[in-house]
């Protein structure tokens, strides 16, 4: 039979429930990031680098990353 059903026991979902805080939490944090570095170095458009921050995590950290040499840090 090619389609199988796994029992999940409790103890899966509270795992996956974790992770899932987890993924939400580490986003949050890179989108602050981001953010407060983008007002921080004067870019405008900082609203934008938040949200895509928070959806794209790790692949939007490193876009910005690149993105932000063009800019100088504000005292």
């Amino acid at each position: 039979m090619i389609l199988h059903t796994y029992d999940l026991c409790p103890l899966h979902w509270v795992f996956m429930l974790v992770g899932g805080i987890v993924y939400f939490v580490i986003s949050l944090l890179i989108a602050r990031y981001m953010h407060k570095d983008a007002i921080k170095r004067g870019i405008k458009n900082s609203e934008i680098w938040l949200l895509i921050g928070f959806f794209l995590n790790l692949i939007g950290l490193v876009l910005y990353l690149f993105v932000r040499k063009n800019y100088d840090e504000r005292p």
